[in-house]
């Protein structure tokens, strides 16, 4: 019986998924351009060094504001971020020039939909075969096709630090590596993905902030609130009714 509903929800979320997609792509989508990276490896690193003023910004002062932060299992941390300090971060990230630069890369305006800043801890052998923290290749199911996800290194990410592991659409292997100043945009309902492992006294310091397509740029009004709780599900559903507040003029 376990299996069948499993099933059923597989099938659910397929159905979900592509037909979303495709209603995205006729009614929100401004042009598509095949040829560029999030197009057609899934995946696109922003370096430090790009032109792009917010990648030469640093996020450090989360760690160092003593922020709320909790423990939701074993191995995760969940940081709570102010009210204040969320608003300062998306402010800084979501400019004119990097919202217009994610418009050129996809066709798409963006509703941000959830925050979440995690530090992730080793895993003893004996427990890493359940998911803790996503660490089990998997997609995004039953988000659209469409859904991006950014992530941006708190700290320095090396190979020893557990980064996010990502086979993009060219079946190739990629490690989010990096450090402050550095963003990776990731389509994750395309690419299969697993969050990597630390050794033993390291840790991962990472934000993830997912976006959705959206006739406008937004802010999810419920975006504080949703860092005490799990990323949601069948995004475009629960968060039709919360996106309020316009981020640039579009």
């Amino acid at each position: 019986m376990k299996f069948f509903y499993k099933k059923i929800y597989e099938i659910i979320c397929f159905v979900y998924s592509r037909v979303l997609t495709v209603l995205e792509n006729y009614f929100l989508r401004r042009n598509f351009k095949s040829k560029l990276a999030l197009e057609t490896d899934g995946f696109l690193k922003i370096t430090r060094k790009s032109k792009l003023n917010v990648s030469k910004q640093r996020f450090d002062f989360i760690l160092n504001n003593n922020e709320m932060s909790f423990f939701s299992n074993n191995y995760q941390k969940k940081i709570i971020l102010s009210k204040e300090n969320l608003n300062a971060i998306i402010k800084l990230l979501f400019d004119e020039q990097f919202c217009n630069f994610l418009t050129s890369q996809t066709g798409f305006t963006y509703s941000i939909d959830f925050f979440g800043a995690y530090q992730n801890f080793p895993i003893p052998k004996e427990h890493i075969d359940k998911p803790w923290y996503a660490n089990h290749y998997h997609l995004d199911k039953p988000n659209s096709k469409n859904m991006l996800k950014i992530f941006i290194p708190m700290s320095e990410i090396g190979m020893n630090h557990g980064p996010l592991e990502l086979i993009d659409i060219n079946q190739r292997k990629q490690y989010l590596v990096g450090g402050l100043g550095d963003i990776f945009l990731c389509k994750l309902n395309v690419c299969l993905h697993k969050a990597g492992i630390p050794q033993d006294g390291k840790k991962t310091n990472l934000i993830m902030i997912q976006l959705n397509p959206s006739r406008k740029w937004n802010l999810n009004a419920n975006l504080y609130k949703r860092q005490f709780k799990k990323e949601p599900k069948f995004t475009s559903l629960t968060n039709k009714f919360v996106r309020k507040n316009l981020l640039t003029k579009n």
